[in-house]
C-alpha cells in the first residue's frame, strides 16, 4: 500500500526446510527415527526398555505419574535417556534420582508432557503449539556443532530419537531432562550482567515489581502472562547511554521515573507487550499493545529479521529495529524474554492524512505484471489469497474480488487513483450469489479524529452500501449512482458530503468519479484498524468499481485538497 507499511505477514517463522536440510542433507548422524508400538502405552514402554529409560521413569514415579500415563489419552512425552539424568543430576549436584523431592519431580513432568501428539514434522523454529501440562510452552530449534545437526528442544536437550508411537500418543527421546522456567522476567533481566541497565530501568520505574509476579501468583488476569523486549549494555551503549544515569537523565522527563507521564517510565512501559508472545506470536500480528496507554509495536517478518516499528507511513519507509533472535524467546515463569538489537522508543506522530488505495495490496504490488500494469484487465482473487482482505459470499457471483487497471491509455473518463481499482465480485449483494460484504485493513492510522471519504466511480444501483470502522458503522451510506454535479461548487458539495476528489474536468458529472464523507471516526490507538462495506440490498448485475478511502484529519485545512491524481499522488 502506498499509504501503509508493506510487509510480508506470515502466521509463524518457521524453520522447516532449514529441518528437514539437516534430515536429508549432509548429517554425520541422523538425529529423527522412528519407532512403533501400538501394544502399550507410554509408561509400559518405557518400563519395558530399563536400560534407556529406568531413571526417567523413577522420576515419573516419584511424581506421581505412573498411572496417568499408562492409561487411555493423546499425549507427547519428551523422555530422557539414563545418560540424560545422569547429566542432570551431575549438573544439579545430586547422586541419583533418590535426591530428586516429589516438587522437582513433578515440575520435570509436567514441563516433559504435552495434552496433545505433535510429531517432529510440526517442530518450528520457535514455540510449539500447544503448552504443556505445566502451563509452560517448550521451543524447538535447529543446531550443528563440529558438523553434527540436531534438533534442540527448548534449548536445554538435543532429540535423539522421535514419533515413537504408542497407546496414547508419541514419545520423542531426548539427551537431558527438561526443567520448567523458574524466574520471573524481572530476575531474569537482574541475574544477567548484560542487561544491568535495562535491570536499573525496570527498578526505576517500578517495572520491576509488575514482571516479578509469576503467573500462579498473579491475581489480574490480564497480567498473568507479559513478553518484555530488553536491551543490552552494548544496544545502549551504541545509542550514547554508557549507563543507567544517563538514560535517566535523557529520558526522564519529570525527574521521577515512576510517574506514569514521564518518559523514562513511557520507554519502559513501551517494552512490555500485555501477552504472551514468543516470536512466532509476535510476526503472526501486525501490531501488539503495549502498556504504555494507547500505543502499540508494529511487527513484521522480513526474510527472516524479526523487525519491529519497520513502517511505511504517509508513503515514506520508517524503518525500524531488530529482534537479536539467538538472545530471545527465553521462556520465563511469567511469561518471555526477547531482545532489541537497536535502542528504540515510542514514535511521536500527528495524525496526517492517508489515501487508501483499496487496489494497493502487497500481494497485488507483488504479483509480475498486474499491478499497475495498465491495458491488463482485471485479474481475479479469491479469498485467502489477500492477507488484509477478506469476505463473505454465497455462489460463484461472490467468491471473487477482481483487481483491474486502465487501459494503456485511460480512457477521458477514467481517472482512478494510481490507473487501477477493485471490482467487489461479479455481485455485491447480500443473500444467494453475490458478496454479501468486505473487510480492509488499513494502513497505520494515528490517534486522532478523521473524516473518512470513501471514492469511486459512479454506475447505476440505488441501494445504499454501509460502511463500518472497527465494526462501528459511520452514520452516512453511499449508493454506486450518486451524482457529483457539475453545476455545483465544492463548497455547495461538502455541504452534502460529496465532493470531486479527482482531477477530472468538469464534465459529464465528473466522468463518474464521485466522493462521500461517511462519517467522522475517534482513533483512539495508533495502529491498523479495519475498514469494511456490506450491501444492504441487490443492486442487479451492477459491478461496483472502488478506488480509495481517505481518512483525513477532522482539523485539515482543506477537505478538497489535495486532490488524488491518475498517476498515484496528490496534487493542489
Amino acid at each position: 500500500m502506498k499509504k501503509s507499511m508493506q510487509r510480508a505477514m506470515p502466521a509463524m517463522i518457521v524453520m522447516t526446510g532449514i529441518l528437514m536440510a539437516f534430515l536429508l542433507n549432509g548429517c554425520k548422524r541422523e538425529h529423527i527415527t522412528y519407532g512403533t508400538t501400538t501394544t502399550v502405552n507410554m509408561y509400559s514402554y518405557l518400563e519395558q526398555d530399563a536400560n534407556q529409560f529406568s531413571m526417567f521413569k523413577q522420576i515419573i514415579d516419584k511424581a506421581g505419574y505412573s498411572s496417568f500415563l499408562n492409561t487411555y489419552g493423546a499425549y507427547t512425552l519428551f523422555a530422557s535417556t539414563n545418560d540424560g539424568v545422569k547429566a542432570y543430576l551431575k549438573a544439579s549436584g545430586k547422586t541419583s534420582v533418590d535426591n530428586i523431592d516429589e516438587a522437582t519431580a513433578k515440575k520435570i513432568i509436567s514441563i516433559s508432557l504435552i495434552s496433545d501428539t505433535i510429531g517432529t514434522q510440526l517442530f518450528t523454529d520457535g514455540k510449539m503449539r500447544t503448552p504443556t501440562t505445566s502451563g509452560q510452552y517448550l521451543i524447538t530449534g535447529a543446531a550443528n556443532n563440529s558438523g553434527v545437526s540436531s534438533i534442540t528442544i527448548n534449548r536445554q536437550a538435543n532429540l535423539v530419537k522421535g514419533n515413537i508411537s504408542t497407546g496414547n500418543g508419541l514419545i520423542h527421546v531426548i539427551d537431558n531432562v527438561l526443567l520448567p522456567a523458574s524466574l520471573t522476567l524481572a530476575q531474569m533481566v537482574e541475574q544477567d550482567p548484560k542487561y544491568s541497565i535495562m535491570s536499573e530501568a525496570l527498578k526505576a520505574t517500578g517495572f520491576y515489581d509488575s514482571l516479578n509476579v509469576a503467573s500462579t501468583a498473579q491475581t489480574n488476569v490480564s497480567r498473568k502472562y507479559l513478553t518484555l523486549i530488553a536491551q543490552t549494555n552494548s544496544v545502549f551503549a551504541a545509542a550514547g547511554i554508557p549507563d543507567f544515569s544517563t538514560l535517566k537523565a535523557k529520558y526522564s522527563t519529570t525527574g521521577n521515573p515512576k510517574n506514569p507521564t514521564d518518559s523514562l517510565y513511557l520507554f519502559v512501559a513501551y517494552r512490555v507487550f500485555p501477552e504472551l508472545a514468543y516470536l512466532s506470536d509476535v510476526v503472526a500480528a501486525s501490531s501488539h499493545p503495549t502498556l504504555a496507554p494507547l500505543e502499540v509495536t508494529t511487527s513484521m517478518l522480513d526474510g527472516e529479521k524479526v523487525l519491529l516499528n519497520n513502517d511505511y507511513f504517509n508513503g515514506v519507509l520508517e524503518p525500524g529495529v531488530q529482534i537479536d533472535r539467538s538472545l530471545s524467546d527465553n521462556s520465563a515463569s511469567n511469561g518471555v524474554l526477547h531482545s532489541a538489537a537497536a535502542n528504540y522508543k515510542i514514535k511521536v506522530r500527528k495524525p496526517t492524512a492517508i489515501y487508501f488505495d483499496l487496489a494497493d495490496q502487497p500481494e497485488i504490488r507483488r504479483a509480475p505484471g498486474v499491478y499497475r500494469a495498465l491495458g491488463k484487465g482485471t485479474v481475479p482473487y479469491i479469498n485467502g489469497d489477500l492477507a488484509d482482505v477478506s469476505w463473505n459470499y454465497k455462489g460463484a457471483a461472490g467468491e471473487k474480488l477482481y483487481y483491474g487497471t486502465t487501459a494503456a491509455v485511460p480512457a477521458a473518463s477514467d481517472w482512478y487513483y494510481g490507473c487501477d481499482f477493485l471490482i467487489f465480485g461479479d455481485r455485491f449483494r447480500p443473500g444467494t450469489n453475490g458478496m454479501s460484504d468486505i473487510t480492509f485493513k488499513t494502513p497505520l492510522l494515528v490517534r486522532g479524529r478523521y473524516k473518512v471519504w470513501v471514492d469511486w466511480k459512479r454506475n447505476a444501483g440505488n441501494l445504499p452500501v454501509v460502511v463500518s470502522f472497527d465494526n462501528q458503522a459511520l452514520p452516512n451510506t453511499f449508493a454506486y449512482s450518486e451524482v457529483v454535479s457539475d453545476r455545483d461548487g465544492d463548497a455547495l458539495l461538502e455541504t452534502k458530503n460529496l465532493k470531486r476528489y479527482t482531477q477530472s474536468p468538469l464534465t459529464s458529472n465528473s466522468n463518474g468519479h464521485v466522493s462521500k464523507m461517511v462519517g467522522v471516526i475517534n482513533v483512539t490507538t495508533t495502529d491498523r484498524h479495519f475498514i469494511k462495506f456490506a450491501a444492504t440490498g441487490d443492486n442487479g448485475s451492477v459491478n461496483i468499481w472502488m478506488d480509495v478511502v481517505e481518512f483525513r484529519p477532522i482539523d485539515m485545512p482543506s477537505q478538497i485538497l489535495p486532490k488524488l491524481t491518475r498517476d498515484g499522488k496528490t496534487a493542489f
